[in-house]
């Protein structure tokens, strides 16, 4: 294939200041320090806040590992200079080594191709998964600061590990997951979408319910098996075996449509749960109902673990279906135009 190369006018070229950041479950995170990789916070004392290890896979498997947490993602935050916003790129998923992109970019790409090859209508549902992975991506880095915000402002206070107690701001902290699960569901829908058009379904086929209907229909049923509709079947299992993207959908519903975050006394607080380590007592936070109506133990799983999740899971699946799509993931490729 033709490489696509586009020439820039009035390229400017300067000098940027890059931080980068490991986020972890519990409130957790990594950064990398001129003596080492540096994990915190785990302790309320400013000289003692983290642990400092020699390498970010030494940090990476003590998080994961020893302390049984899981990793969120990489946020990489670019300044140019006071008066320009800042810009952060954030992966939660890696990237596809058969592009280096992930399925966001990976799914534009494909909507640039689309819209190259005159086919509006697949160029739009392509670049509308890309935007709904991306803001999926940045509300799952906002929730993670907020657990990081908040094991800061619990160590200060000197909570102590097993008790239950909430503040003003675990509103904000519900808002960002109904977002994410709000925007992981866009996803899925753009996705059904596209794959309803591999189908050869009418328009009116916009979600993966409306999909999953039109599929039942004997008429239409040896559509199920066209590879991006089948990979998209497999992910939402049936209704007596169902699959993450049927919980995800589940998920979203209780939280939009029958009980928000704030009104369920499932999640209605924070704890704090003291971790012992290699390197000593490691402190972290989850949501949690109030431990004397049931012991931890016996709670469901914290709501940054499931959500984090069930994001890997739709990044795996978007990541999959791009390969199966009408067009090329390229991306066009830029160069300075001569005296620019």
């Amino acid at each position: 294939m033709t490489t696509e190369v586009t020439e820039v006018t009035d390229l400017e070229v300067g000098t940027s200041y890059v931080t980068e950041e490991v986020y972890f479950s519990g409130g957790l995170r990594g950064f990398p320090t001129n003596r080492g990789w540096a994990l915190y916070p785990i302790s309320d004392d400013p000289n003692f806040d983290a642990l400092v290890f020699e390498s970010p896979q030494a940090h990476l498997h003590f998080a994961t590992q020893e302390c049984g947490m899981r990793f969120i993602g990489t946020c990489v935050r670019y300044e140019l200079d006071a008066d320009a916003p800042t810009m952060d790129v954030w992966e939660s998923g890696g990237r596809d080594p058969s592009n280096n992109l992930n399925a966001a970019d990976s799914w534009s790409a494909v909507g640039h191709q689309a819209e190259k090859a005159g086919d509006s209508k697949y160029a739009t549902y392509a670049k509308s998964l890309s935007v709904s992975l991306k803001l999926a991506g940045l509300r799952l880095r906002d929730i993670s600061r907020k657990y990081h915000d908040q094991l800061r402002w619990a160590l200060r206070a000197r909570k102590r590990p097993g008790a239950w107690f909430s503040n003003a701001a675990l509103l904000e902290l519900y808002a960002d997951c109904h977002s994410l699960a709000s925007e992981l569901s866009s996803a899925r829908d753009h996705f059904a979408r596209l794959a309803a058009i591999h189908a050869g379904a009418p328009d009116r086929i916009d979600s993966l319910a409306r999909l999953e209907d039109w599929l039942s229909k004997e008429i239409n049923c040896s559509h199920a098996s066209r590879p991006i509709v089948a990979l998209m079947l497999t992910a939402s299992g049936s209704k007596e075996n169902p699959g993450w993207l049927r919980r995800l959908g589940v998920m979203r519903n209780e939280m939009l449509h029958t009980l928000p975050m704030g009104a369920n006394t499932r999640v209605s607080g924070l704890t704090l749960q003291e971790l012992a380590t290699s390197m000593g007592a490691i402190t972290v936070i989850r949501l949690a109902e109030p431990l004397s109506r049931r012991p931890l133990a016996n709670q469901d799983p914290d709501p940054l673990i499931e959500l984090s999740q069930l994001s890997t899971e739709m990044e795996q699946l978007c990541r999959a279906g791009w390969k199966l799509a009408r067009y090329p993931a390229s991306l066009p490729h830029f160069v300075a135009k001569p005296g620019a």
